[in-house]
């Protein structure tokens, strides 16, 4: 593995003049898989972790403090490697609070203080990544080879696929199935101060089995591409052996069928098949994790520990879950469901979201698609879930067909507060949505943007009197100011009269 080390070490980026900002521990010992650059603020769902990500840091350092912070704790959530932003012809050094939150998170942030193509440092790191990663690939190929063929010549027995394994990579290897009866074993016994990997074997839509790598190696990169890319053969080879129960293949067909948007007269059926009650509520939600274990079962036992009834299935790396509820009481029930999962969730590696409540079971796929738009919106980073009643307001911008249409009501709603910020490198307008997206709680929202109390009435007052003097919360336009606020803030600012686009 490449570390940050070598990387900060490397000719490119001393050319860079790199400074680390941050103080998380561990940081020269990170492992780098690649080197990206990129001025997008959403890029983190794009990035698969490990990656070293440089910016210009000009659009980041626009932004008011909490969402510079929200940020960094979406790279964090995607375990990046580290944060690299270009200083050089700033007007000022990375701000305090940005460094802040990137030691809360875990995030190393490393300053570039002089001009130095990011195309040179990518291409001269990039190639040594490729260089390393290349001999793992051989091996993990060679070895995937090896089981195909056992596989094909003598059938899957797994003694010989996990001593092929165990050879092949000089690790130990253990198979585990989710009740915790150990179904193999092959290689010596490895303490825990070496390399571990893991992996969750999926057959039918169901966990099957957790497979464990260890080796005396302190580099994880080969045991983590062999669980990543053997995961998926080992199931071919349990296939035969796993036999799902009639009620795990009923939960799955049911799921699958909601997961893919089936017809209500299917989804009824297999509501039935299921054993759930017909004319149910249902809400759906999605959890993901950044381990290649894919557990969730302390997420899954909160809650059916709410007397409802929980069916879950394992869909491309995601765990679906469906959660029929009483149509008495529908809305309260699902306010507990998710204050379970959230308490289930934190200090995990686990996010999720709830998409909203179905009055009928046949919609459960409406609900499931909210519940994904919330992930993508919301990005919860890991220990988080998110709701989708949350982000409504959001959703129904991100479905305006033509983003022009909110530009005159943006400008004609908040164009004076847009100008002052403009003005004056304010941050009026995150100001104000913090207040709008806080039940106008002054003192929350004075809280979430780190600033006294009485710094949040003086911006305030100040919204006021641009926006014409009246009280906001009494003035009738609440509603219209909120969504022009959010409006702003998840688009391009409004184009100026007189200027061509």
């Amino acid at each position: 593995m490449i570390t940050l080390a070598e990387v900060l070490a490397s000719a490119p980026m001393l050319a860079a003049d790199p400074l680390l900002r941050s103080n998380v521990p561990g940081t020269l010992e990170r492992a780098v898989r690649w080197v990206h650059s990129s001025e997008v603020l959403e890029i983190a769902p794009l990035l698969r972790g490990g990656e070293l990500l440089l910016s210009g840091g000009e659009t980041l350092l626009a932004l008011g403090p909490k969402e510079q912070e929200d940020y960094i704790r979406s790279l964090s959530a995607r375990h990046v490697a580290a944060l690299a932003l270009q200083t050089a012809g700033q007007p000022a050094a990375l701000p305090e609070q940005l460094i802040s939150a990137a030691d809360r998170s875990g995030l190393p942030l490393i300053e570039l203080r002089s001009v130095a193509p990011f195309v040179d440092i990518a291409e001269a790191v990039n190639r040594l990544v490729v260089n390393e990663q290349a001999a793992a690939h051989l091996v993990v190929d060679d070895v995937s080879r090896q089981i195909a063929r056992q596989i094909t010549d003598r059938g899957p027995h797994l003694p010989t696929i996990l001593e092929l394994l165990a050879t092949a990579l000089e690790a130990e290897v253990s198979l585990v199935a989710p009740d915790g009866v150990l179904l193999g074993h092959a290689g010596n016994a490895v303490d825990d101060a070496g390399s571990r990997a893991m992996a969750g074997i999926v057959v039918g839509g169901q966990l099957a089995a957790q497979l464990t790598l260890r080796s005396r190696s302190d580099d994880p990169l080969l045991l983590e591409l062999a669980a990543d890319r053997l995961s998926g053969i080992l199931a071919l080879a349990l296939a035969q052996a796993f036999r799902p129960t009639p009620a795990q293949v009923a939960d799955a067909r049911l799921l699958e069928s909601v997961i893919e948007g089936g017809d209500a007269a299917t989804i009824r059926h297999l509501w039935l098949q299921a054993g759930l009650q017909p004319g149910q509520a249902a809400v759906m939600a999605v959890f993901r994790t950044e381990s290649r274990d894919a557990n969730f079962s302390a997420v899954e036992r909160a809650l059916h520990m709410r007397g409802v009834h929980v069916k879950s299935h394992l869909w491309d790396g995601e765990r679906a879950v469906l959660l029929a509820l009483p149509r008495t009481g529908a809305r309260a029930a699902r306010e507990a469901l998710i204050r379970a999962a959230r308490d289930a969730a934190a200090g995990s590696d686990t996010c999720g979201a709830f998409g909203p409540n179905v009055s009928e079971d046949f919609r459960a796929h409406d609900s499931y698609v909210e519940a994904q738009e919330a992930m993508r919106l919301g990005m919860p980073a890991a220990g988080e879930v998110a709701d989708a009643m949350d982000l409504l307001g959001r959703r129904i911008l991100a479905a305006v067909p033509d983003p022009a249409f909110m530009d005159s009501y943006v400008e004609s709603a908040l164009g004076e507060v847009l100008e002052w910020d403009r003005k004056h490198g304010t941050a009026l307008m995150a100001t104000l949505l913090c207040w709008l997206d806080s039940g106008c709680n002054t003192t929350a929202s004075a809280a979430s943007l780190n600033i006294e109390r009485q710094t949040m009435h003086k911006r305030l007052s100040k919204i006021q009197a641009l926006l014409g003097g009246d009280d906001l919360r009494t003035s009738g336009r609440l509603l219209g100011i909120h969504i022009a606020a959010a409006a702003a803030a998840a688009g391009p600012a409004p184009r100026q009269p007189g200027r061509t686009p």
